[in-house]
């Protein structure tokens, strides 16, 4: 009998693919554990040293009547500076608003710059220490359209092997020689610049602060084996801006290498209350951008309520220094505590506080129960992190108090116990 062909349009995109095939499978393993729920929380309200959420099969399925929401402890919130919601910001965004509408209808290169962006870079690159400054979409936008810009076939570009997906991706963008070295490891990274020509254009791309370790790039150490080797240097500084150094300025400005730094890389929707990301360095870097990076060219510009609320949240970082010298109170309070239950921080030592735990299954068990008791926290696997190295990520912010901190950490210690994690 003669085989018939299947002549059907696929429509399955799962279907004819190993990436697919293989990226569904993520999918499947949250379906049939039944922690898809953890994967889909809902928020309402501004997120703060507490938050209301609820799973979002609860609040499909709730009437008008019924209120899924609980207040919880907020332990899994880039509001590093606790700035989210601050009534001075929010003034200034709301008069933005008014003023200027929702969006501005444009790409900065056309008909997408206002008074308030062009003030709001100038005003960033003076809190960072450079000579200048400009805005995307977002922090991965930044990072892909800078590296996608700045680095070509015929560059070499030595990566940090744990930094963030988005400097991964725009390096492939840039089809340059990507060589990756062992996290922070200074010795192997001078033995592969060792093997590359002097006069060869090279990059050495790091993380400021590292997004699921929480430790940070040691950078006055970068800096010299730049300067030995004649390396650029770019920093993608997402988890530290508004969240370490001096009033919140960053890594650079922590090791004082500020000048040293050619491309300073960043958000503004962790520790700077926005939404977006940021490049900054010399001005003739910055025009380089402006009429090069795709990100910049392609994409509308920000809501003009960003750059104006983030216009104050600097000005308040600026005067106010105990807000970061409060963050990082809670930031020691909670690796300390944590620590001394007999839990795995890792080598956290910024406001990211990891918890490296056996496996996916009792991570995601951990985070349940934590739910549970009204703790709220994040659990990291894969494709995230290696397979092996599973975790919850705690975030601190200046907005915890001492109580928010107290009760995280007995409920912790609760559920590592019930968990058999510790005695």
């Amino acid at each position: 009998m003669e085989n018939k062909i299947n002549t059907e349009r696929n429509r399955d995109l799962v279907v004819g693919s190993t990436r697919t095939r293989a990226l569904f499978t993520v999918y499947e393993w949250f379906y049939d554990n039944d922690h898809l729920p953890m994967c889909n929380r809902i928020f309402q309200g501004i997120p703060k040293n507490h938050v209301n959420t609820a799973f979002a099969k609860d609040v499909c399925s709730a009437n008008n009547e019924e209120k899924p929401y609980r207040e919880m402890i907020h332990l899994g919130s880039y509001n590093y500076s606790g700035l989210n919601g601050d009534p001075r910001i929010l003034d200034a965004a709301m008069s933005a608003l008014k003023k200027y509408g929702l969006t501005t209808s444009g790409v900065r290169l056309l008909n997408g710059s206002t008074d308030l962006h062009i003030n709001f870079e100038e005003k960033l690159a003076n809190f960072l220490g450079t000579q200048d400054a400009i805005t995307y979409s977002s922090g991965y936008a930044a990072n892909i359209s800078v590296l996608n810009a700045l680095c070509s076939e015929k560059d070499v570009v030595l990566s940090d092997e744990l930094n963030h997906q988005s400097i991964t991706d725009g390096l492939k963008l840039s089809r340059a020689t990507v060589i990756k070295f062992p996290h922070r490891d200074i010795n192997n990274l001078n033995g592969l610049l060792e093997n590359i020509p002097k006069m060869q254009r090279k990059f050495i791309v790091t993380d400021g602060i590292f997004s699921m370790d929480g430790d940070v790039a040691i950078l006055d150490q970068i800096v010299e084996l730049a300067k030995k080797h004649n390396a650029f240097i770019i920093v993608d500084d997402a988890h530290a801006t508004a969240a370490f150094g001096p009033c919140g300025r960053g890594t650079p400005s922590y090791y004082d290498v500020v000048d040293e730094i050619d491309i300073l890389t960043g958000s503004l929707s962790k520790g700077l209350p926005g939404i977006g990301g940021f490049a900054a360095g010399s001005k003739r870097s910055m025009d380089l951008l402006r009429y090069g990076s795709n990100g910049y060219i392609f994409s509308a510009s920000l809501p003009p309520t960003i750059p104006a609320g983030l216009s104050i949240a600097l000005d308040i970082l600026e005067n106010e220094p105990e807000i970061q010298t409060k963050l990082h109170t809670n930031e020691n309070l909670l690796r300390e505590g944590i620590k001394a239950i007999g839990l795995n921080v890792m080598h956290s030592e910024s406001p990211i506080i990891p918890i490296l735990l056996p496996n996916r299954e009792i991570t995601f068990q951990f985070a349940e129960l934590l739910y549970a008791k009204n703790i709220f926290v994040n659990p990291i696997c894969f494709p995230a992190v290696s397979r092996k190295l599973s975790r919850l990520r705690l975030n601190a912010s200046a907005s915890l108090s001492q109580d928010d901190i107290d009760e995280s950490l007995e409920n912790i210690k609760f559920v590592a116990q019930k968990l058999d994690l510790i005695s």
